[in-house]
């Protein structure tokens, strides 16, 4: 039996390229470590009743066409729509891009005057040219900068890039917005991948910005059933079409001869021919693990070794028996439970978060996103109870003084009293919950640092220089060995993206000359 293409890893971008390749007509076989399918997108019953989907949450960047394509509404795919975000301020005011006049809400454009109204509308229309232009570039390779101003050119999308590209962002939003509460309005922007990057990291944006030519966008909301059940449709999709899955089958080695990718070796001893070979790994783990270590150029192992990974964050996990009753909340008392509440998001607090996390120490007043996904999907838990599942970003994936197993309980702790400050109630809720750290994220998922994203999405880890010029084109530099996994382009998230250009730039290559 020739296998044409064996793929490492059972993730959702593994599954999307598969499906590709399988109907093209091409023998696939995926090969996953563990003994269930999803990767970082997967379900856990942490405590009895209450499923939690402990990596990603939130499905938002899948596109229109894909889902389409795969056909994952016919085999049942269900989002339930989350509600829009609250920024919670420490004063008991908030800002949300609802427009709704109340009095605690900082922002709401009935409180703005004339000039900031008109200084909102020009800032969303250079993010219309500047994240529209991008948007262009995601179900393909990359552009390089030369190509994306050749582009923009004569349009008004050129002078968006030359702000995009010469501006750090937060002196983007001073360029464009008058006032501090405007500024704060925007501060939540990029805040998870560093303080104040270059203005450019808004073209990650575009991962979520609708078909420019149908207009079309794809599910937004928690998954009917948990996060898992977007994999185990992928793979029905995929066995359909002829994939073949293979479990607890973890490979410790890409196999290269003559320098190609001519298979994969296992950690029983056992290998397997392949005409190639497609990594949805990270970029560490493929390149630094599991190629031979003389298999590529030293240097760009060295190069490989300095990508941005060690920003990583965490998750608190929860099963709670009432609902936060959050500080200055005083709109429709179910909205933030049907959203997403953001905390400790502005200026200072993201300036002193990054700094702590450059110093190897667990952030004192962490950043964080905080979702109720039950009350969405009254499956995931018990009647009367709900899920708790929230993100605290950033962290160092490692500490410098001690480790994440020594300080979870510490770091735990103190997360529960700062979101208590906001929700009084939070603490006595809390029936169970779990810390998973940057090492838990690791050691779970296989995620390099625990990075969610395989790479973090500053600005020189976009487009063309994801993850690094000579690999944005989905290929490594060994004849057959292929990149699929979210530290390619767009980049992470649960979009299905990187799998579907990988498997777009395989076809491709097997198309006569």
């Amino acid at each position: 039996m020739i296998i044409d293409v064996a793929i490492i890893g059972a993730g959702h971008n593994a599954l999307v390229a598969a499906t590709y390749l399988a109907r093209a007509g091409l023998n696939v076989h995926i090969l996953e470590r563990r003994p269930t399918i999803g990767g970082a997108t997967l379900n856990e019953e942490l405590w009895p009743g209450y499923t939690l989907s402990t990596g990603a949450h939130l499905l938002h960047a899948f596109p229109a066409q894909l889902v389409r394509e795969l056909g994952l509404a016919e085999k049942g795919l269900t989002a339930f729509p989350r509600d829009e975000v609250i920024y919670l301020r420490r004063d008991g005011t908030y800002h949300s891009h609802l427009d709704f006049d109340l009095p605690n809400h900082a922002t709401a454009r009935a409180k703005l005057t004339p000039d900031e109204l008109a200084a909102l509308n020009r800032y969303d229309e250079f993010k219309k040219h500047f994240v529209g232009l991008v948007r262009n570039y995601l179900l393909t390779v990359p552009p390089t900068m030369d190509e994306l101003r050749r582009a923009a050119a004569g349009t008004p999308a050129e002078d968006a890039l030359k702000l995009a590209t010469s501006l750090k962002l937060w002196e983007l939003h001073d360029h464009f917005l008058p006032t501090a509460r405007l500024r704060e309005r925007v501060v939540s922007e990029a805040s998870a991948f560093a303080a104040n990057p270059g203005a450019f990291a808004l073209a990650y944006s575009a991962i979520d910005w609708p078909d420019p030519v149908t207009g079309e966008k794809g599910p937004w909301g928690f998954v009917r059933g948990g996060m898992g059940r977007l994999p185990a449709i992928l793979a029905d999709i995929a066995q359909a079409a002829g994939v073949t899955i293979h479990t607890d089958c973890p490979v410790q080695s890409i196999v290269v001869a003559n320098g190609r990718a001519t298979g994969l070796a296992f950690a029983n001893g056992e290998r397997i021919a392949a005409q190639r070979v497609l990594s949805t790994a990270d970029p560490k783990r493929t390149f630094l693990k599991l190629l031979p270590e003389g298999a590529v150029d030293a240097g760009l192992r060295t190069r490989i070794s300095g990508l941005n990974s060690h920003v990583s964050c965490y998750k608190f996990l929860a099963a709670i028996d009432e609902l936060p009753q959050w500080n200055g909340w005083d709109g429709d008392p179910d909205l933030p439970h049907r959203g997403s509440v953001q905390l400790e998001l502005n200026r200072d607090a993201i300036t002193r978060c990054y700094a702590e996390v450059e110093a190897g120490q667990a952030p004192a007043r962490p950043m964080m996103s905080f979702n109720i996904p039950s009350v969405l999907d009254d499956s995931l838990a018990p009647a009367g109870k709900h899920t708790a599942s929230v993100y605290v970003y950033s962290a160092p994936a490692r500490l410098a003084h001690g480790t994440w197993d020594d300080q979870r309980e510490a770091v735990a702790e103190r997360l529960i009293d700062q979101i208590s400050e906001y929700a009084p109630n939070f603490r006595r809720s809390i029936l169970h919950y779990e810390l998973r750290t940057p090492l838990d994220l690791e050691r779970k998922l296989a995620l390099t640092d625990g990075c969610i994203w395989h790479l973090q999405h500053t600005p020189e880890l976009l487009l063309g220089n994801r993850p690094l010029p000579e690999l944005s084109r989905y290929r490594a530099p060994i004849a057959g060995l292929y990149l699929g996994g979210s530290g390619q382009h767009p980049g992470g998230e649960v979009s299905g993206i990187p799998g579907h250009n990988a498997a777009k730039e395989i076809l491709k290559d097997l198309q006569p000359t």
